[in-house]
């Protein structure tokens, strides 16, 4: 496969972003420089590194699929200005869901060099920034994978009962779970270490409340779904899941765990090269979580996630 512009800038821009190893390791562990408390240096480094690398993914992913001739979130998204909007605040919306029960309340990692008042000004923003390249890298995994398999000719079975309570039943568990841990008061740690945590448990019911969830709904709406596709035997999004969290997650683990832009914390099991042996494992319920949210306010971009696009043609 020949590579075009979008893909050389986008290698570019992930190579460039490897710069932060040439800067002397004092310049992260003795920053000098503080505005507001933030350690101007650190932050501005490492953001800078992260703005690349994400940069990256996103032009690598749209680049892929143009050069298959597959759709992208781009051509997607910027189809209709209205749509543009919606799409910017389901990804948004998607990476405040993890942020919430995954550093909110189950204190999986911080921000060391971050300040709240930085960390309110960019989480938004942020997470849709990066929400991005988590789908744009789905996509392009997706596009090659959809070239070797043909479209599913299979009718979904019968559409599972009682998805939406099974959802329901997980969130209120993980409400109430949460509630009871923090009975005693509640205080956002964005920055520092936080020893005393809530199980890591917690977490897994909460984000399967989360996903089961917005499957039921999608279901009754009649709108393509993760597990819709699952049951239909279309198993090239869950595949294109675990591909893309595989490459991506390495990317970013990798540059992340020499200096921590940001730092984990209170996972179970071992560490492995300064990473948590249970984070790879979880990339790909990051990758659930991401497609499936925006679809509640983007639904036009069901269709993209979950469908071949030779089928996907043939029901316009």
């Amino acid at each position: 496969m020949s590579m075009n512009a979008a893909s050389w800038v986008g290698l570019f821009c992930v190579a460039a972003s490897c710069g932060q190893f040439l800067v002397p390791s004092r310049v992260y562990t003795q920053p000098t420089d503080f505005v507001l408390g933030l350690p101007v240096v650190p932050v501005v480094l490492l953001g800078f590194s992260a703005v690349l690398l994400t940069t990256g993914v996103i032009l690598l992913g749209e680049g892929i699929c143009k050069r298959l001739g597959a759709p992208s979130l781009w051509t997607a998204a910027v189809a209709d200005p209205a749509r543009f909007v919606r799409v910017l605040l389901g990804g948004a919306a998607a990476g405040l869901v993890m942020e919430v029960v995954a550093q909110w309340l189950g204190r999986l990692w911080i921000y060391p060099f971050w300040t709240v008042w930085l960390y309110a000004l960019i989480v938004v923003p942020g997470f849709a920034f990066y929400w991005m390249s988590i789908v744009e890298s789905y996509l392009a995994v997706k596009a090659v994978l959809d070239r070797l398999a043909r479209p599913s000719r299979s009718v979904a079975p019968a559409r599972p009962g009682g998805l939406l309570l099974i959802g329901v039943a997980a969130l209120t568990t993980a409400l109430l779970l949460y509630l009871n841990w923090y009975a005693q008061g509640y205080v956002l740690a964005v920055q520092h270490p936080t020893v005393h945590a809530p199980p890591f448990w917690y977490a897994l019911i909460a984000f399967l409340g989360v996903w089961v969830t917005v499957e039921a709904l999608l279901t009754r709406w009649g709108r393509p779904s993760l597990l819709g596709a699952m049951r239909r035997r279309y198993w090239t999004p869950l595949a294109a899941m675990v591909g893309a969290s595989a490459v991506v997650g390495v990317l970013m683990e990798v540059q992340n765990a020499v200096h921590r832009f940001w730092a984990y914390q209170n996972w179970p099991g071992g560490w492995v090269a300064g990473v948590p042996v249970a984070v790879p494992t979880a990339w790909p319920l990051q990758y659930a979580t991401f497609l499936v949210v925006p679809l509640l306010l983007a639904p036009e971009l069901a269709v993209l996630f979950f469908t071949h696009p030779a089928s996907a043609a043939t029901t316009r």
